[in-house]
This record gives structure tokens, sequence and C-alpha cells, in this order.
């Protein structure tokens, strides 16, 4: 595992973008998957999802989102210093989404952006990667997240149908005096290339055979269980913290069955884990700080000192963070057409 500690950044504000349209799931599926969508519906803790149509990009989600963000906090567009971008559903293969943010923000050309792509883990790897790069130079920085997992999906994948939706979000990050330390801890894991994935897609996919996300549940679920609880121990013990200082358990919105499982192995109360999956369902990289504007808009800044956080999946990749919210502002979800 790898650790960092990183003094004097501060988390702004986070902005959450959803696409106008919602696919409810008692609409998947002919009448005779009506019992098994209802019951797996349940389970997964999914009722709807917000999916693009046909002429939108992830680009323009995306945008969206940081105009969101830069609006909540107040900042131009012309002070931002780096702007990265988390997605493994990009536009194409090159430039990355974040050129077009670039273009289509009027970014400064001092502005640093690129394009990482990682998933479930994207936004607690992208805080390690942000808060590195300000350190090293820069005062103000926006990390974005955003996925189309709906376009992924095989049309028969009424499971895979069930649980993805699109967002994007767009979480402004700053150098400041006046804040407490951001924590990370992070580990890898490619023995899970397969139980993630996304085959015979990029530049060597094969015309002649269907493409399609793959999701090994099982496989998923026992990384949770086995993995992901050493990682939250970690970072507690690295913000020399208990489980019970805990402000808020916000974890990647896997689905709600392994998230029970994940709060209840970490002995987390159930009033402290954020779930954001009854109208959003899983939304990859942008299933954290969505989960966080559409709960913490109601809750009480005493109750984001020490927000813990934490991503699992493609790769395996895993990343948890400690982070004091208790400064930033969340913006309501917002629809876009």
């Amino acid at each position: 595992m790898t650790d960092a500690r990183f003094e004097h950044i501060a988390v702004r504000g986070i902005a959450a973008t959803v696409p106008q349209s919602v696919v409810f799931n008692h609409e998947i599926g002919l009448p005779t998957d009506r019992t098994y969508v209802s019951e797996l519906s349940q389970k997964l803790g999914v009722h709807q999802r917000h999916k693009v149509d046909a002429q939108m990009s992830g680009s323009h989600l995306a945008a969206e989102a940081v105009r969101s963000v830069l609006n909540l906090v107040g900042w131009e567009s012309n002070s931002i210093d780096v702007l990265i971008l988390g997605t493994q559903t990009p536009d194409q293969l090159f430039p990355g989404n974040s050129f077009s943010l670039h273009k289509s923000l009027c970014l400064p050309k001092n502005c640093i952006v690129f394009d990482y792509g990682l998933g479930c883990s994207a936004f607690t790897h992208g805080l390690w990667i942000i808060s590195s790069l300000l350190q090293a130079s820069g005062r103000r920085g926006v990390l974005v997240n955003v996925d189309l997992m709906t376009r992924t999906l095989f049309s028969h994948d009424i499971g895979n149908q069930i649980l993805f939706g699109d967002a994007a979000t767009a979480t402004a990050i700053e150098i400041s005096d006046d804040c407490s330390p951001l924590f990370v801890s992070l580990a890898s894991d490619g023995t899970g290339i397969e139980s993630v994935c996304f085959p015979n897609s990029g530049v060597s996919r094969r015309a002649n055979e269907e493409s399609g996300f793959l999701l090994n549940g099982p496989a998923v679920l026992g990384l949770a269980l086995r993995e992901v609880p050493r990682l939250i121990k970690r970072v507690l013990e690295k913000a020399k913290l208990k489980v019970e200082d805990v402000d808020l358990f916000v974890p990647h919105q896997a689905n709600a069955f392994i998230l029970r499982k994940l709060a209840e192995a970490v002995t987390i109360p159930e009033d402290k884990l954020v779930l954001a999956l009854e109208k959003f369902g899983n939304t990859s990289s942008a299933s954290i700080p969505l989960a966080l504007c559409h709960s913490l808009s109601r809750v009480s800044t005493d109750e984001m000192k020490a927000v813990l956080t934490v991503g699992f999946g493609t790769g395996f990749s895993l990343s948890a963070a400690v982070v004091d919210l208790s400064q930033a502002v969340f913006g309501e979800v917002t629809t876009v057409a």
C-alpha cells in the first residue's frame, strides 16, 4: 500500500450533473422478467438511473459540472492551474476529454489538463493526484469525474442495466492554510483485470466480435470484504483516527448489498453510511462525489470534519481517503439536456 499526507489542501466545493433522461428499472426487460428485475433492484438498492441520449457526450456533461462548481465557489476559469479528468468511457481515445473542457471552458494555456483512466476508485485516486500536483505547482485545481457506463452495456445484460447510470462531477480544490490534513492510502491488484472490464475495446478491438462491459459480482464482493477493510484501517491509522471518529462514510456506490456488508465489516453504523443508489445507480468514477452532493447539501458542516471515502473496482484499484469537508459547499444534483 502507498500512503500520503497532504497539508494545506482544501476541498472548496463539489457539483454533480446527470442527464435529463431517467430510466426506471420496472421498464427493463420483458413482462416475464418483472419478478427478477424487482427482486434484483431491491437487493442492489437501485430503482432508477439517468442515461445519456445518443447526442450527449461525456465532455458536455462534465463541462456543465465544472461550470456549476466554479459558480458555487466563485472562481473564474482563468484562475484554474490544474484540471484532471478521471474516466473509463472517454469520448474518443485521443485527445482526452480534459482537452475538450480546456477549450469549452476557455481555460488558460498555463492550466495543465490531462485524463486518467480509472473507474470506481477514480475520485479517491484523483484526490491524491491533484493534491500532489497542486503542492508541486499551482494554487487552484478541479478534479473532474465522468462516466457514461450505459453506453458500454450489452443490450441483453439486464443485471448491469438495472445497476449502472451516467453522471459527471467536479470538485474544486485549493491550496490553503486553514484546513485539516488530507490522508490517502492506495493499493493495486492486477489479478482483478478480468473481474471489472470492457474487453474487445480500444485499438485492439476485433470488429467481428461483440463488445460490452463485464462485471464479476462475487469477485467484487470478495474484494470489498477482504481488501477494503484493510485499506480503511490503514488510512484511519495514518490519520490517527478510530472508526468511531468518522463522521460520514461515503464509499464508491457499487451496490447497496455490498456497501451494507462493508459497513458491517468495518463496524460503521448505517446512519453514517451515505447511499445515493436509489435514484442514480452505480455511476463509476462519479459515484462518490455524486453521493456527497445528493446527501451533504442537507447535512450540517459539523458532521463533515472527518469524512471517510473509499473507491474499489477496475483493475483492481483501491484507494481510501480521510478528508475534511467542513468548509466545502455542495450543489444540488442538476440535470443536463
